[in-house]
């Protein structure tokens, strides 16, 4: 399964989803996946919570990823749903492990991954702005928002210079392992962390005024329906 993060637009096209259009399904999905219980309505909702990072990756054409999260998530649930009620002592304790930590935190992060592959820099930092959310948070999560790209990219660098030097078809020790490939990566993450600050800080992040961006950010048909069934049903798991 594939988890590179690259934007998937081209050519000066919007996002997907407006930013806060994701911010709030991220939120939403959390709340549903950690608080929703495991019969009733709330498990509708689970499930339902479950399927929208799913359409969200098939869209931005992420077909693997999208499938195994799929399935992944079909078997979390239905043991969840079956097996965690029919079984008792050490098994089901097992059932209850597996699944739950599971089905209680992969979704949220995957509608997180689907955030940072759809969305820039710019378009997450103008709608920062538009919430009138302050700088000291706008900042380091628009650093945040490169960095774990960057370090993606920098540790698939990591193995293909072992491929070139032919280490990685020797079964490395763990102590070989942290050198070759925990070393490097954490050296370069203190490098590309400087980076970033220093060129948020160029942009102007750090000023007071207002300052002006050529990307376009708003909400469009998608995010209204999104946001309809997010309310929706963050609604239901409420009342219910």
């Amino acid at each position: 399964m594939d988890f590179s993060i690259q934007t998937f637009k081209t050519g000066g096209e919007r996002a997907l989803l407006d930013p806060r259009t994701s911010i709030l399904a991220i939120v939403v999905i959390g709340a549903i996946m950690m608080g929703g219980k495991l019969s009733g309505v709330e498990y509708v909702l689970r499930v339902i919570s479950c399927m929208i990072p799913a359409v969200l990756l098939f869209v931005i054409k992420k077909y693997k990823t999208a499938t195994v999260y799929f399935l992944f998530m079909a078997v979390t649930m239905i043991l969840e749903g079956t097996a965690v009620q029919i079984t008792s002592g050490s098994l089901n304790l097992v059932f209850v492990i597996i699944s739950g930590v599971v089905s209680r935190f992969i979704p949220q992060f995957m509608m997180a991954y689907c955030f940072l592959s759809y969305t820039t820099v710019s378009e997450f930092i103008v709608s920062m702005e538009k919430m009138h959310a302050p700088s000291f948070i706008t900042i380091p999560m628009s650093v945040m928002f490169r960095f774990f790209p960057t370090i993606s990219e920098e540790g698939r660098c990591v193995m293909e210079a072992m491929k070139m030097r032919k280490t990685s078809k020797k079964k490395p020790s763990l102590t070989q392992k942290l050198e070759y490939e925990l070393v490097p990566v954490m050296m370069q993450s203190v490098r590309i962390s400087d980076e970033l600050s220093q060129a948020a800080m160029t942009k102007g992040l750090g000023l007071d005024r207002k300052r002006t961006h050529i990307c376009k950010v708003g909400f469009r048909l998608i995010d209204y329906v999104m946001i309809i069934v997010l309310l929706t049903c963050l609604a239901l798991f409420i009342i219910y």
